[in-house]
């Protein structure tokens, strides 16, 4: 068996060995020519030498490999080396699983839209003959455009090909017969479909109560009354109850009306309180008790503004309204003013007094004559004793 494993393994790149699920060998690599990273899974039981299961093999191998949907993560290669399965899928960069994403807020129509999503790679695997078996918000990713991707399909069914008896009973999402050892089916891929929306839109799994599955709406009122019954049918324990593929379950999806009704939309956003667990006076984007996200305020309509005619110019007659009248401006005689500053007495200047004489050579001082003096070393200064 380590043989075969390496065997396999030996064609890829960088190779590491990332764990193992259920008897899966998971490892990461990178494909040679175009060093995309891959992650290779190799199945825990040899094929074994019976025709039928070699020949339902090959053929589930040639439709896993036909999957081409925007939503389905990108199957590289499937095959066996000595009996060994084994399967190769691109790995998805920018990517976060939708299981650490739920304890976050969902709108409806977000959460409606994420599920959408994934029917419709569900819906395109069923032409192919690929159901799922083991769908789970691990096994859903959301890529940062908000693209879904769904991994793994087809796995399950190869398990089931080969015996392998897959111990997850305790997953909230697995329908009740798949859990009871039956092999994959559509209805069962519609349970987990739903079961996911379900706990999206009430951060929980589903609810039942003596076997009857309680609707999301008692837990999250802004759920439309259509939706809870369209969640509750495909949540039947009895899968002739559900609908038959994901197909039908996102025309009946699609049908609903996802805003909630008018009136408690109106009593909610009047009263504050929040939605989920009914404390009041919020006033934040989420419930500060329980975190729940919170319907917008009643937004207040701006005042109408002036607008003129469609296709014509503002007239002088329109904007004169918006103005109060100017005051009359002072009527002035410039005739009569000017003949009147003719006739009035002149003011007689004085003269201006005569400008004294001064006698510069008085008034400037006289400097004092400076003594003479001698250079160092003459007869006059040696004779001094």
């Amino acid at each position: 068996m380590r043989d075969l494993v390496r065997q396999i393994i030996a064609g890829y790149s960088s190779t590491r060995l990332q764990g193992q699920d259920e008897g899966i060998i998971v490892f990461s690599g990178q494909e040679p020519d175009t060093k995309q990273a891959v992650w290779i899974k190799i199945l825990p039981r040899l094929l074994g030498e019976d025709s039928k299961t070699t020949a339902r093999f090959r053929s589930l191998a040639q439709a896993l490999r036909q999957l081409n949907h925007p939503n389905i993560g990108s199957v590289r290669a499937v095959g066996e080396k000595g009996g060994l399965p084994y399967i190769v899928n691109r790995a998805i960069e920018k990517a976060q699983p939708l299981a650490a994403k739920l304890n976050q807020p969902w709108a409806v129509d977000e959460a409606a839209d994420v599920v959408m999503q994934t029917g419709q790679a569900l819906a395109h695997a069923y032409n192919k003959g690929v159901v799922h078996g083991s769908l789970s918000p691990q096994n859903i990713v959301v890529q940062e455009n908000g693209q879904v991707k769904v991994t793994d399909l087809g796995l399950s069914q190869l398990l089931d090909l080969l015996g392998v008896q897959v111990r997850q009973a305790v997953s909230p999402y697995m329908a009740p017969e798949r859990a009871t050892g039956q092999q994959s089916s559509a209805r069962a891929d519609v349970y987990s479909l739903a079961a996911i929306l379900y706990s999206l839109l009430v951060e929980r799994p589903p609810q039942v109560v003596k076997g009857q599955v309680l609707p999301p709406g008692r837990f999250n009122p802004d759920v439309p009354s259509a939706l809870n019954q369209v969640v509750v049918k495909a949540l039947a324990p009895n899968p002739a109850d559900r609908y038959p593929d994901a197909k039908s379950f996102l025309a009946a999806l699609g049908a609903v009306v996802l805003h909630p009704d008018t009136a408690r939309a109106e009593a909610v956003n009047s009263s504050g309180h929040c939605p989920k667990c009914g404390t009041g006076n919020q006033t934040g984007r989420f419930c500060r008790k329980c975190g729940a996200q919170l319907p917008p305020p009643p937004t207040v309509p701006p005042p109408p503004a002036v607008q003129p005619s469609e296709g014509k110019p503002i007239q002088g007659t329109q904007m004169a309204s918006l103005f109060p009248e100017p005051l009359p401006m002072p009527q002035i005689d410039l005739d009569n003013l000017w003949a009147t500053l003719a006739t009035q007495t002149k003011i007689a200047m004085p003269v201006p007094p005569p400008m004294p004489v001064i006698d510069w050579e008085q008034v400037v001082l006289t400097m004092p004559r400076m003594p003479a003096t001698e250079e160092p070393g003459s007869p006059a200064q040696a004779s001094i004793p």
